[in-house]
Order: C-alpha cells, then structure tokens, then sequence
C-alpha cells in the first residue's frame, strides 16, 4: 500500500472549533509566549496539542505547567525518537486532534488576541476547506513582547497579488488552473501558520505533511489542487519571529548541502507526481502539472545560492553530475535552471560592484568638494 493510501483513522472525539497544533523541541524559551498568545485569544473554542519531539530541556514541564490555564483544552504527546524536523509531530497533531479545523503554529512563534476568531469567521462565512491568509507580521526576536512595535509592525507581503485588494477575500472554487497560475507566479506564501484548513478535508484526500524538507510547500499544492473551495483573505495574525541560531544564518558544507537539496529536489518531483496523478484534472491538463514541478524546481535551487557563490562552476558541474548519475531525467532541467541562477548572480555581483565604484567616486568628489569649500572660506 502506498503512503498516500494509508488512511488515517481518527480516534473517538468530541468536536471542538480549531484543533491548535504545536511541534516542540527544546524551545524552553519561547514555548510560554508561544502559549499566552493563545491564552489571550478571544475565540474560545478550541484545543491545543503540543506533541514534543524529545526535547532535552525543560519545555515539556513549561507545557505542562499551562495545563490548568487551558482548563483541560491543553494536552502534550511525544514522538517515540527526535525526528529531526516538523513533519512526525505534525502528523501525530492531525492523529490526535478532535477540532473541525487544523490550525499549525510554530513553538517560537505568537498570534494576535483575535487570530482564531478572525480564521474561523471566514471559514464559516465562505464555507472554505483552506482558509489563507494573504501576509504575515515578521518581527526580530528580541522584539516579540514589545507591544508598541507590533501595533505599528507593517505586514510581509507580495506586492502585486492579482485580484487581490486590502479589503476582499479572493475566493477560488473548483478553478485549478486559476489556482496554479497564481501559485507558480510566486503570490502565495506557503508556510503552515498562516492556514486554517478543514481537518475532514484533509482525511478525506490524504493530504498530510511529508518527511521532505520545504513539505510546507508540498502540503500547500496538494491543498491547493484538491480543494473545493480555497480562501486567500486580507488578514494579517500571525508574527513570525526572527532567529539569528535559525537554519538561513548556519554555515554549511557544500557538497552535503548540495547533496541534501538535490535529493530533496528529486524525492519531491516523485511525490507530486504521484499525488497529482491521482487527480483527474491533471491527467487532461499535464501542462499545469508540468508547470508545478517546474516552479518547484526554481524555487528549491534558489536556495543554493551560497552554493553559488562559494564553488567555481565547473567544481559545481561536477558535483551535480555526481548528484544526478543515476536519475539522467532530472539532469537536464536542473543544469539549465542552475546555469540561469549563476548568470543572475553574476549579474547581480557586477551590478553590486559598479554601485560601490559609484559611491567611491561619490565620496571623493564630496572630499573634493569639502576641501574647495574650506579654501574658500579660507
């Protein structure tokens, strides 16, 4: 039986609204403000299942220490062994779980007083099976309690959203192609936390979170492409703090780096194509299909542009031919896709390189300048 095939089969359960689903691993510092954001909110119907990954620190003692502030809507499960990601908790949240709707946060993360209230309004007023919204706060960690800074941080958004204003929902029902065209234009962000999402949906179409990295994104196209009716909203709750110990300010080792991408680059392609092949849509529209795979290609190889910038091109020529030895399928437009990243980077360094010429030569003639005046006055 496949992995897609393998249903999952929900215990017993009175319902509440929002099932809030917390993975945790050692996040003694944060964990709490993590909690009181939800402790604050003003929507009331909802349980809260952190599933710790066996942490080493004293976060489940945090967790537990909020038991009685839930008044029994808190619980803590663990993981059997650290997986060493997101993806097990998650999935042992969604098992464990009793709400009409899954909500995922992040332990380091808060949520606005009104985030649950505001997902589930729109939820229920559009009757959506995701509900998404369109922007999210990011805010320095050192920031997150300092309530001045929040009331007046500006949301992260793209800038152009196609039918999209600040105060209409864009509502998508049964229109797939719509759907990916947006999508592979780079309009959507695709993190867990900024979706309430129907959890009978997600049983129903075998949509889970996978063991590959950037499964956030994979969790989004499979919601995306099953659907009946997919919600983007204007509402903004959701603050996302900013590490400097998070995975984007580590140094890394550039052949297992590289080796981890391509892999997770080529699990990936496989994943989807087995998911979308289920779906009688793409089999009469191969072509949206084609362009999913595509943008999550680009979107996966863009990560690897410290790659770039630290090995000469024919070094990195040969590692990716080491990389793709076995797989010739993938070659092709995955040498293409990172010959076009290196010219942008390329590009991107001459075009830095001309700004600081410029701006010497700015500063010299502004020391020039100086000097004339200072003769003058003289």
């Amino acid at each position: 039986m496949s992995e897609r095939k393998q249903k999952i089969t929900p215990p017993p359960f009175t319902c509440p609204a929002i099932s809030v689903v917390i993975p945790m691993y050692n996040a003694e510092k944060y964990i709490g403000e993590c909690l009181d954001s939800l402790l604050a909110q003003t929507f009331k119907n909802f349980e809260v299942i952190v599933v710790d990954d066996c942490s080493t620190d004293s976060s489940c003692a945090i967790v537990e220490s909020y038991a009685e502030k839930f008044s029994g809507r808190l619980k803590i499960n663990q993981t059997k062994k650290n997986s060493g990601s997101g993806t097990l908790p998650r999935n042992l949240g969604l098992f464990y779980s009793h709400g009409e709707y899954m909500y995922f946060m992040d332990n380091d993360d808060v949520v606005t007083p009104t985030a649950l209230e505001e997902l589930y309004f729109n939820a229920k007023k559009f009757d959506a099976d995701v509900t998404h919204c369109a922007s999210f706060y990011m805010i320095p960690e050192k920031f997150i309690n300092d309530a001045e800074l929040k009331e007046n941080l500006r949301p992260t958004k793209y800038s152009i959203v196609r039918k999209f204003t600040s105060k209409e929902p864009l509502i998508w029902e049964n229109n797939f192609e719509e759907r990916v065209i947006f999508f592979t234009q780079g309009k959507l962000f695709w993190n867990y936390w900024i979706q309430l999402i129907r959890r009978d949906f997600l049983i129903k179409n075998l949509i889970k979170p996978v063991g590959i990295m950037a499964d956030d994104m994979f969790f989004t196209i499979c919601e995306l492409c099953c659907a009946k009716k997919y919600v983007i909203i204007p509402n903004t709750v959701y603050f996302y703090r900013e590490r400097k110990d998070s995975l984007i300010h580590k140094t890394f080792d550039v052949p297992k780096h590289l080796n981890s991408w391509i892999t997770m680059l080529k699990d990936g392609i496989r994943y989807l194509d087995k998911f979308l092949n289920d779906i009688e849509f793409f089999s009469r529209r191969p072509d949206l299909k084609y362009m999913l795979f595509n943008f999550f290609t680009q979107e996966m190889l863009s990560h690897l542009d410290g790659v770039y910038a630290q090995i000469p091109a024919h070094a990195l020529d040969e590692l990716l031919r080491k990389e793709l030895d076995d797989d010739t399928a993938f070659t092709p437009v995955i040498f293409s896709t990172m010959s076009i990243f290196r010219l942008q980077l390329i590009q991107a360094q001459r075009q830095f390189a001309k700004f600081n010429q410029f701006a010497a030569q700015a500063q010299q003639r502004i020391a020039q300048l100086e000097n004339e005046i200072k003769n003058i006055k003289g």
